[in-house]
């Protein structure tokens, strides 16, 4: 079991991250701002973002519940087929009552969308002190942690009212702020000289 790492191989993770980020600062740019457009289209129309976001979902459970399916019956008698069984069949059934019933399914993905915001909240705290060296992109990325956190928030204090636009809305936000985040570090990332 590898030890504990060491300030110079942290180090070098910063650096090769600085110089990946220089590199390829025209696709995160490229990328943020779409996320950036996406972000302004959901919160434009909130309900049909939500339910368009629920419906996918409840198709991608659909689907992946076939596949589920599919792939342990192929595998009858590898260990835990029953309850890779149990667990396809069980994708299935959620995908079917979500797309047949997306306003009720929104209540679901409500509470996993605010599991989300806080996941990510965390885990943008996380890339801050990593790249805490560069102040412009750390206070952009533990304002965006602060938000993501906040909006989890917001979303479970507020159901099951908020269900019906607290996705579309909260996704907006969301991907407003981390499309701006990324698209302002690209630029950033731009100008910077890269670390070798």
């Amino acid at each position: 079991m590898p030890g504990p790492a060491t300030s110079d191989e942290i180090q070098r993770q910063v650096a090769r991250t600085r110089r990946h980020l220089h590199d390829h600062w025209k696709s995160y740019a490229i990328q943020g701002a779409v996320m950036i457009v996406a972000g302004v289209l959901a919160l434009a129309v909130p309900l049909a973002a939500t339910l368009a976001s629920t419906i996918f979902f409840g198709w991608l459970m659909l689907l992946g519940g076939v596949v589920g399916l599919v792939s342990a019956f192929r595998a009858r008698n590898a260990p835990g087929f029953w309850s890779n069984v149990a667990l396809a069949a069980l994708a299935v059934i959620l995908g079917l009552v979500i797309v047949a019933d997306p306003f009720a399914g929104a209540i679901t993905l409500t509470w996993a969308l605010a599991a989300y915001f806080l996941l990510i909240g965390f885990v943008t705290f996380s890339i801050a002190n990593a790249v805490r060296v560069s102040k412009g992109r750390f206070a952009l990325l533990v304002l965006s942690g602060i938000l993501n956190i906040a909006l989890a928030l917001l979303v479970v204090l507020g159901l099951p009212g908020t269900a019906v636009w607290a996705i579309g809305v909260f996704l907006g936000i969301s991907l407003l702020s981390s499309g701006l985040s990324l698209l302002l570090s690209a630029l950033q990332a731009r100008g910077d000289p890269p670390a070798r």
